[in-house]
């Protein structure tokens, strides 16, 4: 399924939206890899998946789509104001909201800071917390250019099973320049929240996420190497009214990895829950 992309307009810039589906509406953040909605409007197997009875709206964060959007954001508030801004716009009234990796995390504060503004929340191996003796691993220490050509430290980061036929057909070695010149975009523009320390976390988040108080449903991947499923627990233990599920053999990249289950956890709470 192709999706239908649509350029909306709001205070602070223009952002491209996919949306696809039919059902009660569902906002998707995306991670840095492998679940985004290609610009031809190529939707991702587990965002197919969820659109089967839902309206899924999945917008392109700053600077995935263009990099010149990162001038106009600074830290992780002006992510959620965007967000905020962006459900107004799209007339989007307590949406379901599932955000992967470092969508997860801009969900985790935009339920902190707007409360009312969602039906329920969903995190998916989530970044955005610092938890003590599990430290986020230096994603961007491997994703750097390798004068070796290369990408098999990333793919082991980000995959329970690296040498396994998913890993390598969206993660080979030496990829193709347009995917080269993608992976280095997505690289970019997550480093605006997640480069400077403390990377890819807020020190306020943990003591805050007391105010969450829509149904919360945190999944996580066992094998999670660059945030491990301590951060689940964190999450869980810190949100009044959450539920962990965790998935074995399953790793960071875990929307490619198992997208089937995925989408199907997600819809059950979703319709547990609408």
């Amino acid at each position: 399924m192709n999706a239908a992309i649509s350029l909306v307009e709001t205070p602070l810039m223009p952002v491209t939206v996919a949306q696809l589906g039919a059902g009660p509406p569902v906002v998707y953040l995306h991670d840095v890899l492998f679940d985004q909605v290609a610009s031809d409007g190529g939707v991702p197997l587990v965002l197919d998946l969820l659109s089967a009875s839902h309206t899924v709206f999945a917008p392109a964060l700053p600077g995935f789509n263009d990099l010149r959007q990162l001038a106009l954001v600074d830290d992780v508030e002006d992510y959620v104001l965007l967000l905020a801004d962006l459900l107004a716009v799209l007339s989007l009234e307590k949406p379901h909201v599932v955000g992967t990796g470092l969508g997860g995390w801009i969900a985790a504060e935009l339920a902190v800071y707007r409360p009312d503004s969602l039906r329920t929340l969903t995190l998916i191996d989530a970044f955005g917390l610092r938890v003590e003796d599990h430290p986020t691993a230096r994603f961007f220490d491997a994703a750097a250019p390798n004068p070796l050509g290369g990408r098999r430290e990333v793919r082991e980061m980000v995959f329970a099973e690296p040498d396994g036929a998913v890993a390598l057909e969206l993660m080979p070695d030496f990829p193709d320049d347009v995917s080269n010149e993608r992976f280095f975009t997505n690289v970019h523009a997550a480093a605006r929240l997640g480069w400077s320390p403390p990377a890819f976390y807020d020190p306020k988040l943990c003591s805050r996420l007391g105010r969450i108080v829509v149904p919360t449903h945190i999944i996580w991947g066992s094998a999670d190497a660059v945030v491990d499923v301590d951060h689940g627990r964190a999450y869980e233990a810190g949100i009044q009214n959450a539920s962990l599920t965790i998935f074995e053999a399953a790793g960071h990249a875990i929307t490619v990895e198992r997208p089937h289950d995925l989408a199907e956890a997600v819809s059950a709470f979703i319709d547990l829950h609408d």
